[in-house]
């Protein structure tokens, strides 16, 4: 069974985090989780590992307009996926039936036209991995996917720093948007899987994850392997049109029991 691991910054998982380590490891998973410092409500059976053997983390890479940590944890994925044999997976992330592959090669589509980087694994030796480990935190000059005048003005605003700071990047540059562009000049695009293998709910119908009675996991594709929660537009659906509480009887709801 295909060993998968991911990241956490922070002293305590959320509901969400423990229910999604919690269906790899019904699944018979083993799970290692790294962190830089102890995580106080870890599930029985995971495995907590060193973060810092894999990146640093004396300064934790942040979006400078969200502040969110999503950056940090791209380019950690990479250099774990390029020092060990684990699998990839986001901690929102959920597993429908074993990611059991007979290839190193797993990645997904989210949609027609990009990939998505929540569940990753690829060749050590690849040129992909190879363009995607490139990025750094010192990484300075214009997001390689950007055309027309958007990367003009990119262009711009970099000659006038001496070069951009990738914090400044827009969202999803060292992620999904990287992903896609490495892949698509590489050409292993095409070794991507369907938006039904781990992304089988779109981002814009995140609501369907909190609305009563309108997602159960037996609606999922036969095919799906896992779902993707899109826990960033999640939460702020969550907060935004449900005052923060989970309703009951909604996918998030029974789904985050299995993982209490």
């Amino acid at each position: 069974m295909r060993h998968v691991a991911s990241l956490w910054i922070g002293a305590r998982l959320g509901e969400i985090e423990r229910a999604a380590i919690a269906s790899f490891l019904r699944l018979g998973h083993a799970f290692t989780l790294y962190g830089y410092g102890a995580i106080g409500n870890l599930p029985a059976g995971v495995t907590l590992a060193d973060a810092s053997e894999i990146l640093p983390g004396d300064s934790i890479l942040r979006d400078r307009r969200s502040g969110s940590p999503a950056m940090h944890a791209d380019l950690f994925r990479y250099a774990m996926v390029r020092a060990t044999d684990a699998l990839w997976v986001d901690l929102d992330m959920i597993a429908l039936r074993p990611f059991d592959f007979d290839t190193p090669w797993v990645l997904g589509r989210e949609d027609d036209g990009q990939l998505n980087n929540a569940v990753l694994g690829l060749p050590r030796e690849s040129r992909l991995l190879a363009s995607l480990c490139a990025i750094t935190p010192a990484t300075r000059g214009v997001p390689p996917h950007l055309r027309g005048l958007r990367r003009q003005k990119y262009r711009l605003r970099s000659a006038l720093r001496g070069g951009l700071p990738i914090t400044e990047w827009p969202w999803g540059s060292t992620g999904p948007r990287a992903l896609t562009h490495f892949a698509t000049l590489t050409g292993d695009v095409g070794r991507a899987m369907p938006p039904q293998a781990f992304y089988p709910v779109p981002i814009h119908a995140v609501r369907r994850f909190l609305t009563p009675g309108a997602l159960r996991p037996e609606d999922l594709p036969a095919d799906s392997f896992g779902v993707h929660l899109w826990g960033r537009e999640l939460r702020a659906e969550l907060a935004g049109s449900f005052g923060g509480r989970v309703p009951r009887g909604s996918f998030l709801d029974l789904i985050r029991a299995e993982g209490a």
